[in-house]
């Protein structure tokens, strides 16, 4: 497998056709490889994908184009919800205080 470094889109008008020309990294120098693609949202729908994956190669044996993805640690994410539920209920609690403090001073009490 070789590690793509770039790709680009290509409209051909002569023969009205799109295509992406892969840019590879071959044993020290780049080589370039073209693909044909049904239309412009393909192409995109390439460069996007290549554009957010954290690795990608190209396997000449198959011809298959592979984009890598790296996932986010989602116990890392859980631990910074739970504290920013906590934070947020405290400050429920003390909107809450200051509500009964405001009643009472005008006296009123809050049911």
């Amino acid at each position: 497998m070789l590690p793509i470094q770039g790709l680009k889109c290509i409209y051909d008008t002569t023969g009205r056709g799109w295509s992406i020309e892969l840019v590879l990294k071959a044993e020290g120098e780049a080589a370039l490889r073209r693909f044909d693609v049904d239309g412009p949202d393909d192409a995109e729908m390439l460069i996007e994908a290549f554009e957010d994956s954290s690795v990608s190669v190209f396997d000449p044996e198959t011809g298959e184009i592979v984009f890598g993805y790296e996932y986010l640690d989602l116990d890392d994410d859980e631990d910074e919800l739970a504290e920013t539920d906590d934070e947020d209920a405290e400050d429920d609690d003390s909107e809450d205080e200051s509500d009964e403090d405001d009643a009472e001073e005008s006296g009123k009490t809050k049911s």
